[in-house]
């Protein structure tokens, strides 16, 4: 049989093996061959695409038992990364790939998936599962977990009987260490709120705790909604629903009347601390939160974080870099990511860790200012006051 001249020029082959039998026009037949090829092609892209991995992978060591990771911490030396799960706390140390388990909680700590417990560089924060108590105990302890225990009674016992340790919505935790062996926190009673000062310093005993003074140093009537928590410079910054507060380690609280609005959270971004306020708007203090000014608007409710010395912000899966410069917000790459509700991120390692409730995902650092679309802006909307 004659090669056809047109479309195609081919060898014999295949295709003439398989038509061979069908009284097919010249036409039809090449029709044929097109959409097999097409077809061949198809499958051989689809196959590519299930052997890539997502940028974002997910930490295999954790177990089932482990992947409800409600906070994260790395210390202010860069040394550990530490993870407190549904069931234990976990730790990177500088230079390993995989995370090590420090100590199963078992009965002694009851986690609920309410709040996030608080990590500092030596010692962590716990609320009882009755939110009566708060529980410390250290972070690298020889012991599995020795914990010194702290009721809202033991603060002020003229605390109602319906006391509790307030509770932010979930993306916050329950109080704040400082740098000089304090912790803060709220209670919550029938005639109002308190903000509460926990002193303690560290011993020889089991716990490796020992608590100095309980205060409770500020009181509220009526009610307001607790939203978080922040140290810096060793002064205490709360988040209200009616106003922002700050708070010496004296136990000295003054509101900050520059905020004119309640506020969501305080972040820190190259050593200087933000207000993120309900109405959007975003203040700076440079004197360590003596005195505020406004500072630009975001168009959308989000957490804020630092990488690399680049302001980053999260909601819900998604990612964001925020840049004051240009005035604008650019969605990152979170493949991989979707559908887990982020709980932290941290830089250690050479990596990003993202927390999350169903996992610990990862990235190279290097590779983490990936834009998800280099064309398209996020849809927040930032505006700088100039």
């Amino acid at each position: 049989m004659n090669e056809k001249k047109g479309v195609f020029v081919r060898n014999k082959g295949i295709f003439d093996s398989v038509f061979a039998n069908y009284k097919f026009d010249d036409i039809y037949k090449e029709i044929a061959i097109s959409l097999i090829l097409i077809f061949l092609v198809n499958c051989s892209e689809n196959t590519n695409e299930t052997d890539i991995e997502p940028s974002w992978k997910l930490v295999e060591e954790l177990d089932y038992a482990n992947k409800i990771i409600l906070n994260s911490y790395v210390t202010t030396d860069s040394m550990y990364y530490y993870l407190s799960t549904h069931r234990g706390f976990w730790e990177y140390e500088q230079g390993d790939l995989e995370p090590d388990l420090r100590y199963n909680y078992g009965n002694a700590i009851t986690q609920t998936l309410e709040y996030k417990p608080v990590i500092s560089d030596s010692i962590s924060a716990y609320l009882s599962e009755d939110k009566t108590e708060i529980r410390l105990g250290l972070n690298r302890s020889q012991y599995d977990v020795i914990l010194e225990i702290i009721s809202v009674w033991d603060i002020d016992s003229t605390f109602s009987d319906n006391a509790r340790f307030a509770m932010s919505y979930f993306r916050n935790p329950v109080g704040a260490f400082n740098d000089n062996n304090q912790f803060l926190t709220v209670v919550e009673s029938g005639s109002g709120q308190s903000f509460c000062l926990i002193n303690y310093s560290f011993d020889d005993s089991y716990s490796g705790i020992k608590i100095n003074q309980l205060q409770n140093i500020y009181s509220f009537s009526p009610h307001f909604i607790y939203k978080n928590i922040l140290s810096f410079s060793s002064n205490f910054f709360i988040a209200l629903n009616t106003a922002p507060y700050m708070v010496y380690p004296s136990g000295e609280t003054k509101e900050i009347e520059d905020i004119p609005w309640s506020c969501l959270e305080f972040f820190t971004y190259k050593n200087d601390l933000y207000g993120y306020t309900s109405n959007f708007e975003i203040y700076v203090t440079y004197d360590s939160g003596e005195n505020w000014e406004f500072y630009a608007h975001i168009s959308a409710w989000v957490s804020f974080f630092e990488v690399s010395g680049r302001l980053c912000c999260h909601r819900h899966d998604d990612i964001h870099e925020v840049d004051f410069v240009n005035e604008e917000v650019r969605e990152l790459d979170n493949w991989g990511l979707e559908g887990n509700e982020i709980t932290s991120i941290n830089e250690f390692n050479g990596r990003v860790y993202i927390s999350t409730l169903s996992g610990l995902f990862y990235r190279d650092i290097d590779e983490f200012f990936t834009y998800k679309d280099a064309e398209e802006k996020s849809s927040i909307e930032l505006e700088k006051i100039k």
